[in-house]
């Protein structure tokens, strides 16, 4: 679907793209990762024509449409309803003609003309599955944690993040040939994330996904693409694959460097010995310009992993924060009426539940952000609380560098210690000098975390703070956390991440909580566990509309297994010759590859080498013959078995 040829991208002395090659086929989910500031969503501008490469090019199918989600929001004066469905110009301009031809035929005699231009308009618009556009929507949506009611409003009554999901909404419905999403769930709730993991893996295009979630990135890509100082590599099954792909990699790039390193020894060592004997001048030449054309092998970077134990806060009481017969209201809604609960020493607990259901305002009257309405909350002995937002880096001075910063804090560290704090949030050698204002806000969540950490309380209160974080970052902060002996309750839609310290989930819904022990994965365990024993005991009712549901089902799914056996019967050839032109052409890009490699060598020029030179450039240009071939017969294959697919 989506070929990019030798990117070639730089900001000042920072190469973010260099001679970077891919290619995204049809129908494949892919996972785009590496490190914040590498320049991934600089990658997503270049292939979305937003913003332009220095050189190479970005090759799209023919006819294929690509969409990424959009991150400015414009203004919208209609529903939430209305903004979903306005996704398609064409669509949408089909409607209005179409409302217009009808409110003509309902005002006026209607002659011959209008009415031939009314069936062309609706047979436009229901070829276009414009009669199923609202219902899909109005389904979308409610994956993505909206009510009935919600649907309808206006779309300027809501916040940014949940402003976010109707775009997210907007942008499924169109369904694109491409997805582009960039940190799609950090605005979700967990069951939304869910919802969305499942919607994805019946996505019938191909996906790019960047996204620090490693749970969500293992359930859907099927490669990953790693962008690490301008290099661009791709890695064949999903993250935990890539992980140890990479290690392996690393090995074996770290022993060509060696061997590299020890050649580059040794010609070295020959101009040093010879350089002065004009009997030996031509061969010192030679090696001089073998020196400065070798290409030298680079071994990943690694960021280095500190080990370090931070500060723990003072102990406390067995008791950390008691809620008696609270209340909280917004206007005429009820949060929390006549709610208890007490929270103890060590307790590590994960607020689950839809967006709306009062995970934060239960986090914010623990922390005393807001005053409750009625009731008593009561810290317990010697506790100390810290409060996480999602905008909590906002509260920085932007004037102070990342080691001034950390300047402060209550409890009196060495300059060494704090330095090492940093370390371990990925802030080394010059990095601790850069002032706030020029910090990415991943980098300025990282600081903000990490002067919590350095001074913290005994009751941690988080709102999503792995939002902006990398994977590094993600894990690090799990790992301080998982070590963090006071009392934590954290907000996340991140279940990896959540499964490395938590051990209680409490499960708000309705002004009330449902606890369970244990981490994120245990959860969903006794929530299955649950679901189950509830289908043990269903109502007659249930039952009988079960089994009508049942019939349906059953002709849906044999529709589907004669359309698949018709389609398998024309694709089946089609992708099997796709696969061999693949296969080929992987093998040119390697032949070619190895016979540029040759011609980049000194000794070739030679008037003795003459024949393999002339040879060599007779190969080169024998296989970029053979390139071009294959590239427009794997178009018009990849084209063909498009068609096929959505041929109804």
């Amino acid at each position: 679907m989506i070929y990019l040829q030798n990117l070639n991208k730089q900001f000042g002395p920072k190469i973010i793209l260099k001679d970077a090659n891919f290619h995204l086929r049809p129908n494949e989910r892919v996972g785009l990762v590496g490190e914040n500031g590498m320049g991934k969503t600089t990658l997503f501008r270049i292939i979305t024509q937003n913003q332009s490469a220095d050189s190479g090019q970005v090759v799209l199918r023919k006819g294929a449409q690509a969409a990424t989600l959009e991150q400015e929001l414009d203004d919208f004066g209609g529903s939430v309803l209305e903004r979903v469905v306005s996704g398609d110009d064409h669509l949408q301009a089909i409607r209005k003609e179409l409302d217009e031809v009808e409110e003509k035929m309902r005002s006026d005699s209607h002659d011959e003309e209008t009415l031939s231009r009314y069936g062309v308009l609706q047979h436009a618009f229901e070829r276009m599955n414009g009669y199923e556009r609202e219902p899909k929507a109005c389904a979308i949506l409610s994956g993505l944690g909206f009510s009935e009611d919600k649907i309808r409003k206006p779309l300027k009554e809501f916040s940014g993040g949940w402003r976010m999901r109707v775009e997210m909404a907007r942008l499924l419905l169109r369904n694109p040939d491409v997805l582009l999403l960039d940190e799609p769930t950090n605005h979700f709730d967990l069951k939304s994330v869910e919802w969305l993991e499942g919607f994805l893996k019946s996505y019938g295009g191909s996906l790019l996904l960047i996204s620090h979630d490693r749970r969500f990135l293992n359930s859907l890509v099927t490669r990953i693409a790693e962008l690490d100082r301008g290099t661009l590599t791709c890695y064949s099954g999903n993250y935990d694959d890539y992980e140890r792909l990479k290690q392996d990699r690393e090995v074996q790039l770290e022993s060509e460097a060696a061997n590299q390193q020890r050649r580059i020894s040794e010609i070295e060592r020959f101009v040093e010995r010879f350089r002065a004997k004009n009997t030996k001048a031509t061969q010192v030449q030679s090696r001089i310009k073998m020196l400065d054309k070798m290409e030298r092998v680079e071994t990943m970077s690694r960021t280095k992993t500190v080990s370090f134990r931070f500060p723990q806060p003072a102990r406390t009481g067995r008791i950390s924060m008691e809620l008696k017969n609270v209340a909280k209201s917004y206007g005429d809604v009820d949060v929390y009426q006549n709610f208890s609960i007490t929270i103890e020493r060590g307790w590590k607990i994960a607020l689950v539940g839809e967006n709306g259901a009062g995970k934060s305002t239960l986090m914010k009257l623990l922390a005393g952000i807001i005053d409750h309405d009625a009731g008593e909350i009561h810290p317990g002995h010697n506790v100390s609380r810290a409060y996480y937002a999602q905008h909590q880096s906002d509260s920085l001075d932007s004037h102070k560098t990342v080691l001034e910063s950390m300047d402060g804090l209550p409890q009196n560290l060495l300059r060494t210690q704090v330095r090492t704090i940093l370390g371990s949030f990925l802030f080394s050698g010059d990095d601790v000098d850069k002032k706030v204002s020029v910090l990415s806000g991943g980098e300025r969540s990282r600081l903000s975390l990490a002067r919590m950490l350095a001074s913290p309380a005994s009751l941690l209160l988080l709102d999503e703070p792995t939002n902006h974080l990398d994977m590094r970052s993600c894990e690090v902060l799990a790992a301080a956390l998982s070590d963090y002996e006071g009392t934590l309750c954290v907000i996340s839609h991140d279940r990896y991440f959540l499964d490395g310290f938590i051990n209680r989930v409490w499960e708000v819904n309705e002004g009330k909580v449902l606890q369970y022990i244990g981490n994120y994965s245990e959860y969903e365990m006794a929530k299955s566990k649950e679901a189950e024993a509830a289908l043990l005991n269903p109502t007659k009712v249930t039952q009988e509309t079960s089994i009508s549901t049942n019939q349906l089902e059953r002709d849906r799914k044999r529709r589907e297994a004669e359309d698949r056996n018709r389609k398998h019967k024309i694709i089946k050839p089609l992708k099997s010759r796709l696969q061999k032109v693949e296969a080929r052409l992987e093998e040119v890009l390697a032949e070619k590859a190895a016979v540029e490699e040759k011609l980049a060598e000194s000794a070739i020029y030679e008037s003795v080498n003459k024949p393999q030179l002339m040879e060599a450039l007779s190969q080169q240009t024998e296989l970029a013959n053979e390139e071009k071939s294959l590239t427009e017969e794997w178009d018009k294959l990849s084209t063909k078995i498009d068609q096929a697919e959505t041929y109804k």
